[in-house]
């Protein structure tokens, strides 16, 4: 029991001191009671290792930048609704009540454009549907009322989002596609047996040819403990590699997920046409990219990435396989890697 406690005590302290370390840039390092007299560090030391400072920079990875990110984003929305309380009291302009209530127009268009219609009737849905709206309807008011109110200088915020958090990686052994000298790359993490991976194959085809000689896309394993055939899929794919069938049989285990066990690995060899079947069986027997598999692995959660698909996104330098970007989670929509990539060509 005791060292339950102990172990329970530590990781409160520990959260606590993380928290301490997001809020010191938020907050005030020096006295003072008004913005004229604070100062304000985006760095704070952290503490000192052998007499030398550490700071928040020295030690913020991906996990440590969400927390803070997260942090920011209830810190705004506490400080909103704090502030407006207060000024309420005393503004007449202030007025936490919208006026606009939801009409039943609306909740039959949200109704229709969502296709509900699996889900429930108008009526059945309808008291969802409309608290959503009425929801969405309260924060755009409480947006707007909190815009006012720093126009007026009735708050003064010090909040500011967290810095974007580059990471830095590198292709080493990844298979490339598109333009492989390129100045932006989208390097995907995957696994064969993963059905979010497999749906995101598309967008990511329909990328290859929309962006065409302006971005590199590399593909890395990252094959699940629970996923009991998707390491050996993945060995397969660099033995297919070996002879040049990378892209074939790429696509063909991504229509295959459920069937890919060393006997049906081996057909796909077949199916696709690989040059010389018995050394492909070989390599796959003699599990020949197992290191490979597990590097690959190995570097994606090294960048943070702890699920599948990861894509790690960014700018590229074709000359060192060196890449310096952010980490993108899941199987995003079009528009989310279009946004991301734009961004990063906007960038050359």
């Amino acid at each position: 029991m005791k060292n339950i406690l102990k172990a329970a005590l530590f990781k409160i302290l520990f959260f606590l001191s993380l928290i301490c370390a997001v809020l010191s840039p938020v907050f005030a390092q020096t006295s003072g009671n008004g913005s004229s007299g604070t100062v304000y560090h985006p760095n704070p030391v952290l503490g000192f290792v052998d007499g030398k400072p550490v700071t928040f920079e020295n030690v913020r990875n991906k996990k440590v930048n969400d927390l803070s990110r997260q942090l920011f984003q209830q810190l705004s929305i506490q400080l909103m609704e704090y502030a407006l309380e207060k000024l309420a009291a005393k503004y007449p302009e202030i007025r936490l009540t919208p006026e606009k209530k939801v009409t039943l127009k609306e909740i039959i268009s949200i109704y229709e454009q969502n296709n509900l219609q699996e889900r429930g009737t108008l009526e059945q849905l309808r008291p969802q549907i409309k608290q959503f709206l009425e929801q969405q309807i309260r924060s755009q008011h409480l947006l707007n009322q909190y815009s006012l109110a720093l126009e007026k200088g009735w708050i003064i915020s010090h909040l500011e989002a967290p810095s974007e958090l580059l990471q830095k990686g590198n292709i080493k052994t990844a298979y490339l596609r598109g333009n492989k000298k390129a100045s932006v790359i989208l390097l995907e993490y995957s696994d064969y047996q993963c059905p979010f991976c497999g749906r995101v194959q598309s967008t990511i085809l329909k990328l290859i040819r929309d962006y065409k000689d302006r971005v590199a896309f590399g593909y890395r394993h990252f094959p699940l403990a629970f996923h009991k055939e998707a390491d050996e899929a993945a060995i397969a794919s660099e033995c297919a590699r070996e002879q040049g069938k990378f892209e074939k049989i790429h696509q063909l285990l991504y229509s295959r997920q459920k069937a890919q066990d060393t006997t049906n690995l081996k057909k796909y060899a077949r199916k696709i046409k690989v040059a010389n079947p018995e050394k492909f069986d070989m390599c796959l027997d003699s599990e020949k990219y197992r290191g490979l598999v597990n590097q690959d692995m190995k570097d994606g959660a090294d960048l943070g990435i702890t699920g599948t698909p990861g894509f790690f996104v960014g700018l590229f330098n074709p000359k060192s396989g060196e890449i310096q970007g952010e980490v993108l989670s899941g199987a995003q929509p079009y528009s989310s890697f279009q946004q991301i990539l734009d961004k990063y060509l906007s960038r050359n």
